[in-house]
């Protein structure tokens, strides 16, 4: 029975990517989301759009605890000319991880965490960037940020791996809110069942899921991120400067 629940809870966390999160902005303490106060002051800390899963309070849970000495604002803006996308690679927990690709007309929403130096270090390892990202930041235009802040050059992470094009264009995530979006999209667990589909080596899903999960099926997951790599499309933006990786 046990290893039934641990089963159950590993494919949960692959197919529910990238995870439920307040509509509203909200300030992520003690493990929880919590009500923005009113007067947070944001002036000492770094804005890093969160594309992906980084939105949700329970990923931050996993990367950050619940240390009641950290918090984390977390805030909704609109970015223009882009759309969330899936990336070419599988994480190790068995989703396939979103990132950024230009979208003439489109407007995607995204969350933005306001880091603090270290906050944004941790964030730094979580993301494995020099491996599977880099870090950078965006021309102040390019995000607003919403609730009357002022513009400022806010960071995000993009894959090194390109967007996962298996049609020769990019495919959007159907979880995350996007207006005129050019895109075809697909959701999470969609898009599993349809790489298992084309890449699968065992007949049922989960199970193939579940074979590509954890440290022990890193090379399970680098030989089907290689295949990914043959129809990939580059992340190239004249407004979003590489600082790490």
């Amino acid at each position: 029975m046990l290893d039934q629940k641990l089963k159950a809870g590993k494919l949960s966390r692959a197919y529910s990517y990238p995870y439920q999160a307040p509509a509203h902005d909200y300030l992520f303490r003690d493990g929880r989301a919590n009500r923005l106060p009113a007067n947070i002051d944001l002036a000492e800390r770094q804005p890093v759009i969160a594309v992906g899963s980084n939105r949700a309070p329970e990923q931050l849970h996993r990367k950050f605890g619940d240390n009641p000495e950290c918090d984390i604002p977390v805030t909704w803006g609109w970015m223009h000319g882009y759309d969330v996308v899936y990336c070419a690679h599988l994480a190790g927990y068995g989703s396939v991880p979103a990132t950024l690709h230009d979208s003439p007309g489109t407007e995607v929403r995204v969350a933005v965490t306001w880091l603090t130096e270290e906050q944004l270090e941790r964030m730094h390892e979580t993301e494995n960037v020099g491996a599977s990202y880099v870090y950078g930041t965006f021309e102040q235009d390019a995000v607003e940020l919403g609730d009357g802040r002022p513009a400022v050059r806010a960071g995000c992470y993009i894959t090194k791996r390109g967007a996962l094009a298996l049609d020769g264009v990019p495919v959007a995530l159907a979880e995350i809110e996007a207006r005129v979006r050019r895109f075809k999209s697909l959701l999470q667990a969609e898009k599993l069942a349809l790489l298992h589909n084309m890449f699968g080596d065992h007949p049922d899903e989960t199970a193939w899921v579940l074979s590509l999960l954890g440290e022990e099926n890193a090379l399970r997951r680098a030989d089907l991120t290689e295949r990914l790599s043959e129809t990939t499309v580059l992340f190239e933006d004249t407004r979003f400067r590489v600082i790490l990786g």
